[in-house]
């Protein structure tokens, strides 16, 4: 079964969903550390990010804005949730700047606290303090996929 296959019929045809075998998807999914996105669905991501953002921005206009960049990303909340390989953006505290970002190389622990190392679009490294900054990352779509199927099934519940 290819994920982005299926993912991308779930998203033209929702009655594909019924026809998933959840077993499998979550077999095919189980290399990826996803506990973070259990029994959650696209609304409660948007909402976490809607929430983060509301504490650090103060201008409506520029949550509503950054909400719509952020549409296919994750706010995380913890270091354990931020993933080498996959593609952030970030708000520094006191800053009301939503960064282009980059992929995360390397998460440092160093004597003044935590540093994401970055490579940006340009080719250039970027560190920054894990603790100044609300981050968001990227969702691959396994995650999607997961996001997609949790919606279904509360839904079906529901």
């Amino acid at each position: 079964m290819d994920i982005q296959e299926l993912f991308e019929q779930a998203k033209q045809d929702p009655s594909l969903l019924s026809t998933i075998n959840i077993d499998e998807l979550l077999e095919d999914t189980n290399d990826v550390k996803n506990d973070y996105l259990q029994d959650k669905t696209f609304g409660e991501i948007k909402k976490e990010i809607y929430d983060a953002l509301e504490e650090e921005v103060e201008d409506p206009r520029l949550i509503e804005k950054y909400m719509e960049r952020l549409s296919e990303y994750r706010y995380v909340d913890e270091l354990g949730e931020l993933h080498n390989g996959k593609h952030i953006r970030w708000v520094r505290r006191g800053n009301n700047k939503l960064t282009n970002g980059g992929i995360v190389v390397e998460v440092k622990f160093v004597d003044n606290g935590i540093n994401v190392l970055c490579k940006n679009a340009m080719h250039k490294f970027i560190q920054f303090k894990y603790d100044d900054c609300v981050i968001f990352q990227k969702l691959s779509i396994d995650e999607q996929l997961i996001l997609t199927v949790n919606q279904h099934v509360q839904s079906e519940i529901n």
